[in-house]
């Protein structure tokens, strides 16, 4: 079962490092497509990386 606030709250801090990472190569003089490729894939890869780390799955309940 997927856990709808973990997914939001790392969804969001996967947002976050993007904006940032547009920010940094806005900064920097990256052309477009770097500005607009990098952050889709940070949002990708993160997603891809929590989902297979098992940050998304609600833990199980102990039963007796």
């Amino acid at each position: 079962m997927v856990s709808k606030t973990r997914v939001v709250l790392i969804m969001l801090l996967l947002l976050a490092v993007a904006i940032g990472l547009i920010v940094v190569l806005a900064k920097a003089g990256a052309g477009a497509f770097w500005i607009k490729t990098a952050p889709i894939a940070v949002l990708l890869i993160g997603g891809i990386g929590a989902q297979s780390a098992g940050l998304f799955q609600k833990k199980a309940k102990k039963t007796e």
